[in-house]
């Protein structure tokens, strides 16, 4: 078939890879002038490395791009490292990278900490996440965890990202956040946008076409036939 993708950030450039695998003739639009999407990096000619854009990484639990790095053949540029969590409360730093640590923090009554434990575990343990899409974060989180530990542990947070919206983020994605996060963090050698080039070389190789500088509209798609995919942003 013949196949249009609009947007050649990670997700794009993915499908791309697996359907010219497929040898079906695929086309990327991409508005800028550079594959990565909101995980693309820029680098002046004095670094070794790229820097993202936007702060990005992966958890030991990301089986599906991890496979994709080994597919590449690039497994042995992923490594990752054990950083250290904190948390700024009142004009000091608290280590807060274990449940250990998350116990001693002094700001959080026993009930507190006795209320946000085992709402952690649940979040990390819990594999049926649908059911949390009829709550908002901030709805949920204040119910279960009380609502001094919300405001001290996920509130600053929850703000920090959505600003004025983020009374309105949904459950399921606090979930993910929470499920999917493991101590160690994974990184590519040469930054994301290293990794970025080599998936872009291989989907150009297995014949799939890039235009950058394109922005899709409407009017092309009378002339580009059988299917369209539109890209998701991973966040």
């Amino acid at each position: 078939m013949k196949i249009a993708i609009i947007g050649a950030g990670v997700a794009g450039l993915t499908a791309a890879y697996h359907l010219s695998a497929l040898e079906h003739q695929v086309v990327l639009y991409e508005a800028s002038g550079q594959t990565g999407g909101l995980a693309s990096g820029f680098r002046d000619a004095r670094w070794e490395w790229a820097l993202e854009r936007f702060y990005h990484h992966w958890f030991t639990s990301d089986d599906a791009i991890i496979d994709l790095i080994r597919q590449l053949g690039q497994e042995d540029k992923l490594f990752f490292r054990r950083p250290i969590t904190s948390i700024w409360y009142k004009g000091r730093i608290y280590p807060f990278d274990s449940y250990v640590r998350a116990m001693l923090f002094p700001h959080l009554s026993i009930i507190d900490k006795l209320r946000a434990a085992p709402v952690a575990l649940y979040l990390r343990l819990l594999r049926d996440w649908p059911r949390l899409e009829r709550y908002t974060a901030h709805e949920w989180l204040t119910r279960w965890m009380g609502r001094r530990g919300y405001q001290i542990l996920w509130e600053p947070l929850l703000v920090g990202k959505f600003g004025e919206y983020y009374q309105e983020v949904n459950m399921a994605w606090f979930w993910a956040r929470i499920h999917k996060r493991s101590p160690r963090l994974g990184y590519f050698v040469g930054g994301f946008q290293a990794f970025l080039d080599v998936l872009t070389e291989r989907v150009r190789k297995q014949g799939a076409e890039i235009r950058l500088h394109t922005p899709w509209n409407v009017s092309k798609q009378k002339r580009f036939p059988q299917r369209l995919v539109s890209s998701p942003t991973a966040c």
